[in-house]
This record gives structure tokens, C-alpha cells and sequence, in this order.
């Protein structure tokens, strides 16, 4: 190391003692300035040492009343506890009540008299002039109801469903009940499967909540639908699952009637497969499409992608799905458009809404409309079907299906 890096090295460590010192000497002034402008230093007044002659040498004690009539109490001694006081500009000491004002006037050195009228022109801008404080206005998050934000999409239906109550013996947390419910979760059956709790202070069923607390839940699985009934395996599996997250959740349940509960999906199965009618048309075209030519016709004719199919699905006024369409692969020549008789409220408007949407995809695609057969069809040899689709919407509501209804979308979905 040469010597100009050591005379570089000391000069830098003289700078920062320098520094440092006067920090210091900066710091110490400050403190004897505080002091002098408290009378007796930055500690809390009430922590200094007491006096000898106690609060009996206040005012209140003098003789002669003097306290009484208003006489300024003597300068505090060295080393005897000064007691805080507050100062009014007219009456003098006034023991150990009064307004903030005079003590924030003696900490900060400002006169008594400026100090309380300041504070009075403050609470008179605030209240008008009226003497009274008005309430500031207080926003707050509104409350959070975890339960009733969480309502099922299913209800039980006594036609559909097997439910099985789960009575629990004390209330349990909602974090516990959803870990228990991870039983069912678990599983796979081939038919809908549900989990409920009660909500007492919204009286409904509701999804579990991991605030919530609950004493009642509801396990239920669906007993037929287009997919098939259900088996005696599949019962034995879901009771099974139940009676785990009962356990968990310390219930009690009452065991169903396997016989009678199978006789029962094998009838809904029946009912279902009754009613169970779709009428297609399909779109023929000598050559193949594309990908992007059958999309692109698709949108033109209204149709969207499909949520839970592969496809299209073309809506009615009110959103429900009314036609699916679909296609025989990537380039296709032919594409197949159906109409779900039991999931439609009017027969009427899904078969002309069937017979007008076959006619603009073929005008769009070059293509042409024939059945299943390969015959030619239009909207006069398709008016011999509505009869046919007014018995089957007739006998659905005499069963008990309301068509395109709740328990219609959700057997045939």
C-alpha cells in the first residue's frame, strides 16, 4: 500500500470523527435547551421524585383559603416533585382539573389566553356556533354473511334425489365440515352427487363456508337420469362416503331402505327413458369443410361454444339452451343439429328455431338439409312432428316433469 492511500485512509477516518463529535455536541445542546425550556428536563413530570411536603402542600392546603381565593402557588422547589396543573387565564390555578388547552400552552411556551381562543374559534368552526360537536360520519365494510353468499344450485327433490340428514352433536366449524366433505369429493359416481349444510340464521341450505359454524347437513345423490339408475353398487359406495364424514363430523344418520330406494331409481329410470326424444336434422355438403369455415358459419347462424359439451349450443330469449349443434370430426362434410324435446318449455318454437337455424347454415355452407335418411326435408314435412311432440310434453307434466324445467334439465342433462 502506497503512502498516498494511508494519508487517503487517515484523512477519511479524522472526517468521520470530526462528524461524529459534532453530532454529539449538536445533540447535547439540544437536550440543555429542552431542559431549560421544561424547567427540569425531557422526563415525565409525574415520574420525578416526590417531595417531602406531599399533595398536603398544594393550594387546597394553604391556610387562610387561600386556594379558594384564586392565589398562585409558590415556585417548586429543587428536587421536590412538580405536579401537573392546569392554567385558566381568569381564575388562576385550579387544582388538578381544567382544559387541555392550558397544558398544551405551558409544554409549547404559548400564552394561555391565545391557546383557549384559538381553541374556541375551533370548536365553534366545527359546530357552527352551536357549542355541540357534530358526529363524523364513520364508513365501515359491510358486514360479511359467508353463508347466505353460498346458496346451492341444486335443491333436494324428494322425486330425484336420496338425502341422507346428518345430525351433528355439536356445532362443528365450517373448516372441518369441508375437510370432511372431501370424503364424498373423493368418489366418483355416475350420478350427481350433492353436500349441503344449514344455515340457522338464514333458515336455508347452504354451501359449506369456512367461517360458518353447523350442526345439520345433507348428503344426497341423485337416484336416475339419462346416464342410467342407480345400482346397488353404487349406493353401497355413497353410503359408505357418508357414513365417513359422519364419523368425522360426529353425527348421526338415519340408514336408508337399499330395496326400496333401488326400486324407486329403477322406476325414475323408466319415466326418464319414456320422455327421452330428440328430433335432428343434418346440414350435407358434397365436400368437406374446414375448421374455420364450419366456426365461422356457426357464429353467423348464432350458435356459441359449448360449456360442457364439444360443439355449439344455440340459446332462446331467455338464455336456455334450445339446439346443439355438432360435427362428425375436424373436416367434416356433414354437421348435425338436434333439438332436446324434454329440455325445451314450448315444442313450438324449438322445432321452427330447429327447422330456420338447419336452413341458414346450409345457405351459409353451400350445403342442404336432409334427415337421418338422406331425404330431403323442409318446414312442411317436419309440421307432422308437432303432434307427436304435444303428446310428449303432456304426459311429462302428468308425471310430474315440468318440460324444460328444474327437474326436467336436471334428469336429462
Amino acid at each position: 500500500m502506497s503512502r498516498l492511500q494511508l494519508a487517503l485512509i487517515v484523512v477519511a477516518a479524522l472526517v468521520l470523527l470530526a462528524l461524529y463529535v459534532q453530532g454529539k455536541w449538536q445533540e447535547r445542546r439540544l437536550l440543555q435547551r429542552m431542559r431549560a425550556t421544561l424547567h427540569g428536563g425531557v422526563e415525565d413530570a409525574l415520574l420525578r421524585a416526590g417531595s417531602a411536603a406531599g399533595p398536603a402542600a398544594g393550594p387546597a392546603a394553604a391556610p387562610g383559603g387561600d386556594a379558594a381565593a384564586g392565589a398562585h402557588p409558590p415556585e417548586p422547589q429543587a428536587g421536590a416533585r412538580t405536579e401537573p396543573r392546569w392554567e385558566d387565564a381568569a381564575a388562576g390555578p385550579v387544582g388538578g382539573h381544567g382544559g387541555a388547552a392550558a397544558y398544551a400552552a405551558v409544554a409549547g411556551q404559548v400564552p394561555v389566553e391565545v391557546r383557549a381562543a384559538q381553541l374556541t374559534q375551533e370548536l365553534a368552526a366545527r359546530t357552527g356556533g352551536g357549542g355541540r360537536i357534530e358526529p363524523e360520519e364513520v364508513v365501515s365494510e359491510p358486514l360479511r354473511l359467508p353463508a347466505a353468499a353460498n346458496p346451492p344450485d341444486w335443491a333436494e327433490d324428494p322425486m330425484l334425489d336420496l338425502a341422507l340428514e346428518l345430525r351433528c352433536a355439536r356445532a362443528v366449524d365450517g373448516v372441518a365440515v369441508i375437510d370432511a366433505a372431501a370424503a364424498l369429493t373423493a368418489e366418483s359416481f355416475p350420478l350427481p352427487v350433492h353436500f349441503v349444510v344449514w344455515d340457522s340464521r338464514h333458515e336455508q341450505w347452504v354451501l359449506p363456508d369456512r367461517f360458518g359454524y353447523y350442526t345439520d347437513a345433507l348428503a344426497a345423490i341423485q337416484l336416475a337420469g339419462r346416464r342410467g339408475a342407480l345400482t346397488a353398487e353404487v349406493l353401497t359406495r355413497f353410503l359408505a362416503a357418508v357414513r365417513s364424514v359422519a364419523t368425522a363430523l360426529q353425527a348421526d344418520f338415519d340408514v336408508p331402505d337399499p330395496e326400496r330406494l333401488l326400486a324407486q331409481a329403477r322406476e325414475l329410470d323408466a319415466v326418464c327413458a319414456r320422455y327421452d326424444l330428440r328430433i335432428g336434422l343434418t346440414v350435407f355438403a358434397a365436400a368437406p369443410w374446414t375448421a374455420p369455415q364450419l366456426r365461422a358459419a356457426a357464429q353467423r347462424a348464432g350458435f356459441v361454444p359449448g360449456a360442457t359439451s364439444p360443439g355449439w349450443v344455440y340459446a332462446d330469449e331467455s338464455g336456455a339452451p334450445l339446439l346443439a349443434l355438432t360435427a362428425e370430426s375436424a373436416t367434416p362434410r356433414k354437421v348435425v343439429l338436434e333439438l332436446d324435446v324434454p329440455l325445451v318449455s314450448s315444442y313450438a318454437d324449438g322445432l321452427a328455431a330447429l327447422i330456420d337455424r338447419a336452413e341458414a347454415l346450409a345457405e351459409i355452407l353451400g350445403g342442404r338439409v336432409v334427415d337421418d335418411n338422406g331425404r330431403p326435408v323442409d318446414a312442411a314435412s317436419m309440421a307432422s312432428v308437432q303432434p307427436q311432440l304435444a303428446q310428449v310434453h303432456e304426459e311429462m307434466a302428468r308425471a310430474g316433469i315440468d318440460p324444460g324445467g328444474v327437474r326436467a334439465r336436471r334428469l336429462y342433462r
